[in-house]
């Protein structure tokens, strides 16, 4: 593999847990100048690491050239999916009123249009806006599909107490979007210091309703590792392990399969690589 000192350098497929044949690598918040260099090290990387079976890219959807960069990207077969990552984003930025709501919406049709996915990640207290910025997009394709909300919507921001009621009722208005998938991951990386697997049976368990709302096939399982698992005290199999203790009374064994890889192989369209 071809260093590049301003990439990280990283063990990340060995620290997989064994359980694991076949992972989607999301973009990590490269400088825009970077995103590029980002997926040709991943590529790379995965030469070495065939676990490696999906990208998702970093784009800027108000870019002038996203067109261009989605071609581009479309032309390697590991990239599944693009992200523009929202969650630091003004809130007002999500109402279709503004400019840059529409051009945030136009660039989604354009991702979607590709045949790529998108990933969504937002702050919880963008969930109410984020509804009806999504409910246009689905209105207009018919559905959301192609469309997946990481980390739950981000319930615990910086780790401080948010009405849970509100956020479960803005998931539910999100769940009834048809094809609008879920991951259910990021809960330890929104607490601030290290978290104990008690208490990460506590986060798990708390956002359990959440599979309900989604339904199995629409919700897969994510690590977010190393950012919600080693920098956080977790190794991603004790993620994986605290979650599907969590889930074994509430799935039957096939819903356990989806939520585990079979919703995401088909999200993604992964294949195999061994």
């Amino acid at each position: 593999m071809t260093e590049n000192p301003l990439l990280p350098q990283t063990s990340l497929p060995e620290d997989l847990p064994s359980s694991t044949t076949g992972a989607v690598v999301v973009e990590a918040g490269a400088r825009q100048d970077q995103t590029a260099a980002e997926v040709e090290w991943l590529s790379e990387l995965s030469h070495r690491f065939p676990a490696i079976w999906g990208i998702v890219a970093a784009v800027d959807l108000t870019a002038p050239n996203l067109g261009e960069v989605l071609t581009k990207l479309g032309e390697n077969p590991l990239v599944v999916g693009v992200r523009d990552n929202f969650e630091g984003r003004p809130l007002g930025d999500l109402e279709l009123r503004s400019s840059e709501g529409l051009a945030l919406k136009r660039g989604i049709v354009s991702v979607l249009e590709t045949g790529l996915t998108f990933d969504i990640c937002v702050r919880s207290a963008q969930l109410p806006q984020l509804s009806g910025f999504l409910d246009s997009i689905a209105e207009a394709r018919g559905s959301a599909a192609g469309l997946v909300l990481d980390h739950l919507g981000k319930p615990l921001p910086d780790g401080s107490a948010v009405d849970h009621e509100d956020w479960a009722r803005s998931m539910r208005q999100l769940a009834s979007l048809p094809g609008l998938h879920m991951k259910f991951s990021g809960l330890p990386g929104q607490i601030a210091g290290a978290v104990e697997v008690a208490r990460a049976h506590e986060l798990v368990h708390d956002a359990l309703e959440m599979i309900d709302e989604f339904g199995p096939q629409r919700t897969m399982l994510g690590t977010d590792h190393p950012v919600s698992t080693l920098a956080h005290g977790l190794t991603a199999s004790e993620w994986t392990d605290v979650a599907n203790s969590e889930f074994r009374n509430r799935l039957t064994t096939a819903e356990s399969e989806a939520v585990n890889g079979g919703t995401a192989i088909k999200f993604y369209g992964l294949r195999s690589r061994s």
